[in-house]
């Protein structure tokens, strides 16, 4: 299977560590094959909606191709931290507030939410809004937690009107299960804890997406990731095997933070796809740009 899609690239307007040029990006997308491609860079909280207006800016600017598309990548994040920075009741210590009130002692149980708003969405002219699950809501740092945590986030994210894509489902679950988030070291990661999620979750969260009609984010840096043990790998792609058996629909990213976009890497996971029996047909494309 030749992949033509790539939804998921991060600019050096992200937040975070991305570095990639609008102009690079364009030009290794085109070279790679892509047929349809897009910005996605990261909007955690109203804070940093600041990233999201310079990325816009500056994609407007550009001489760019039909094929080449403005989307964000929100985090879901809770309603009480949401309410905590608008309110400006947060203090600037451990991680920059446009990461969100990770570790304030949040309540437990609070609402997911994501940090945009439809008007938002619209001013700013973003065509696709990915959603995914970055950290526990305060919850426990146990694996039993801190997989009800994320199943939540997801189903919330998927039954939300303004998220077009799930992204990279039960990423970074193992952090969340370890308590990595706290100790931030290499023996706070539970890897167990991907290959010990229950069937009924996955299930359950598969229902959605057929329901609510979202397709899944096949999150290429994540399925390959060279953080992860073969199990946990094999683990992404045999479940998304299973739900595409089901009907479920998927998109593609790279998740690009690097300067420049890893080759190698399409083309390793076009032998997966191929041997995890995925198709094109497979594939959602948002904007009707495949060819």
């Amino acid at each position: 299977m030749k992949i033509r899609q790539n939804l998921h690239i991060h600019s050096h307007h992200s937040c975070d560590s991305a570095c990639a040029t609008l102009a690079d990006i364009q030009k290794e997308m085109l070279h790679c094959g892509m047929t349809e491609f897009g910005l996605s860079d990261h909007l955690h909280t109203h804070y940093n909606l600041c990233d999201i207006q310079g990325a816009r800016n500056d994609f407007l600017c550009a001489e760019r191709p039909a094929s080449f598309h403005f989307g964000i990548e929100v985090s879901s994040v809770s309603e009480w931290e949401c309410s905590q920075i608008a309110a400006g009741n947060y203090e600037r210590k451990g991680d920059d507030p446009v990461y969100g009130l990770r570790f304030a002692d949040g309540p437990s149980g609070s609402k997911p939410c994501i940090g945009i708003t439809k008007d938002e969405i619209e001013a700013l002219g973003i065509e696709y809004v990915i959603g995914g699950v970055h950290w526990p809501l305060y919850s426990k740092p146990d694996r039993e937690s801190a997989t009800e945590d994320y199943f939540n986030q997801m189903m919330a994210l998927v039954k939300n009107p303004l998220v077009t894509i799930l992204a990279h489902p039960w990423d970074s679950l193992e952090l969340a299960a370890g308590d990595w988030y706290h100790h931030r070291d290499t023996d706070h990661i539970d890897f167990d804890a991907l290959l010990q999620i229950p069937q009924d979750l996955n299930d359950l969260l598969m229902n959605a997406l057929l329901e609510y009609d979202k397709p899944a984010e096949l999150n290429l840096a994540v399925m390959n990731s060279k953080r992860l043990p073969e199990a946990c790998r094999k683990y992404y792609w045999n479940l998304f095997a299973q739900w595409r058996e089901a009907g479920v629909k998927f998109t593609i990213g790279s998740d690009q933070h690097a300067a420049h976009a890893y080759e190698v890497l399409f083309s390793a996971s076009e032998l997966l796809l191929d041997c995890y029996g995925f198709h094109d047909t497979d594939i959602r494309y948002l904007f009707g740009d495949r060819s």
